[in-house]
């Protein structure tokens, strides 16, 4: 794996010494719910909800910033943009856009903790798909928004979404990254010159056997990325059918295995794989996996240059069930160690680490009142973990598809000892905090 342009790396004998000091401080605290639907006027809507991976809150010094799609009120699709400063939220514009279905915005902020609002989108013109790319610069003192608007004609025709945001913070640029296709599939990406405030002519795009989709990329600062995604295609792909003993005749997919793709350089295609998880299909046995971490899991680069990658892995490796699992992969890409997480409830779980280097972890039980729970390592390399916290948010939400969003290194937010936290039920956004001291 690239060396990861990250936080320096926090010395084991500090890291223990905080722990030691955390145990003589306040526990951590997690804050009251808003309703920003409500609160802001902000009523959300069922697009966009299709990937977890969407960078859809980040923390700045000049406040947090939410985004997400609604609706207006004729009824045609916006992206709400909220600022919540010392608790209290305002909605500072409600924008046109034309992403639908799979795709989403992303909210992210550069080395100098400026705002921006990335909405990759497609489109059809004479039956030929192109990415329709949009990046919102905010200003920091009025919250205005001014746009950045192209379209990139891709040729494909097919399976043009699940868009994601790159930031590569030390070169100043965003990529929008695109999956697509079936076997084969597809990368593409398009990028967004963050100096010159203006996006690339021609995206490039990689080859891939199959497609894989909901995607977390993570910049080496060298001009490279790596993402992790998970695999998604047709069941004719894998060699699967309707009649199969044990398969729903109505599911047309599968999502069934996880890997790294390494892009040394994102000016070229050229990239290698590693699995996280590959499917072990069982027909015989009625096993048929289904291993992924979009709106139930997390990719998180740690202050050390490690990536931890959080998901469910079911009915997997011959072995039926489902299961929360922990995969760390070193500096050379491979696995290093992937084991049970202590708490085995299906759950949008996302990673995140305190300024003194502790790793936690933010877990929503699904299908049950909406509760979080914030668990802590216990060693320093974030391999094992204790319950720091548990509070219930109310009998009336209940955690959606579109999973737990919080703010995190990936969309560039500053690491302040507070996460800032979205979560979706029904037609709204919930936002509060987790302080951990």
């Amino acid at each position: 794996m690239p060396r990861f342009a990250s936080l320096a790396a926090v010395p084991l004998g500090l890291w223990l010494a905080a722990c030691a000091a955390a145990a003589q401080q306040a526990p951590v605290v997690v804050s009251d719910p808003v309703d920003l639907g409500a609160t802001c006027d902000a009523p959300a809507s069922d697009e966009g909800v299709h990937g977890g991976t969407q960078a859809r809150i980040v923390r700045t010094s000049h406040g947090a910033y939410a985004a997400f799609l609604g609706k207006d009120a004729g009824g045609k699709a916006v992206v709400h943009l909220i600022r919540i400063r010392d608790g209290r939220p305002e909605r500072l514009a409600s924008l046109p856009t034309t992403l639908s279905g799979s795709n989403s915005v992303h909210v992210v902020c550069d080395a100098d903790q400026e705002v921006y609002v990335v909405a990759p989108g497609t489109e059809y013109v004479d039956g030929r798909e192109r990415a329709v790319l949009a990046a919102y610069h905010v200003d920091r003192s009025t919250g205005a928004t001014t746009e950045h608007r192209t379209t990139v004609p891709f040729g494909r025709g097919s399976s043009f979404g699940y868009g994601s945001a790159v930031l590569d913070a030390p070169r100043r640029a965003i990529y929008a990254l695109y999956s697509g296709g079936d076997a084969p599939g597809y990368f593409a990406w398009v990028r967004f010159d963050l100096a010159a405030r203006r996006w690339a002519d021609e995206a490039v795009v990689a080859e891939l056997a199959y497609r894989h989709c909901y995607n977390y990329g993570f910049a080496d600062g060298r001009g490279g990325v790596a993402i992790v995604s998970e695999r998604d295609v047709r069941i004719e792909a894998v060699g699967v059918s309707p009649t199969d003993p044990g398969r729903d005749p109505g599911t047309k997919y599968v999502w069934d295995e996880l890997r790294l793709f390494q892009i040394p350089d994102l000016a070229r295609p050229d990239h290698r794989a590693f699995d996280i998880e590959a499917a072990v299909y069982d027909k015989t046995a009625g096993l048929y996996p289904s291993v992924q971490n979009n709106f139930g899991g997390d990719a998180f680069l740690d202050a050390q240059g490690r990536l931890h990658v959080l998901y469910r892995s079911t009915d997997n490796n011959r072995t039926k069930g489902g299961f929360n699992r922990h995969a760390v992969l070193g500096a050379d890409g491979p696995v290093t160690s992937n084991d049970l997480l202590p708490f085995q409830d299906s759950a949008s779980m996302r990673m995140f680490q305190s300024t003194a280097g502790r790793h936690g972890i933010a877990a929503v039980p699904y299908a049950q009142p909406a509760r979080v729970q914030v668990w802590g390592a216990v060693d320093a390399e974030g391999l094992r973990y204790e319950l720091l916290a548990e509070k219930r948010l109310g009998d009336a939400i209940t955690p959606t598809y579109a999973g737990l969003a919080i703010s995190c290194p990936r969309n560039g937010s500053i690491r302040d000892d507070v996460v800032d936290c979205l979560l979706p039920s029904g037609r709204t956004y919930y936002y509060f905090d987790i302080r951990l001291k």
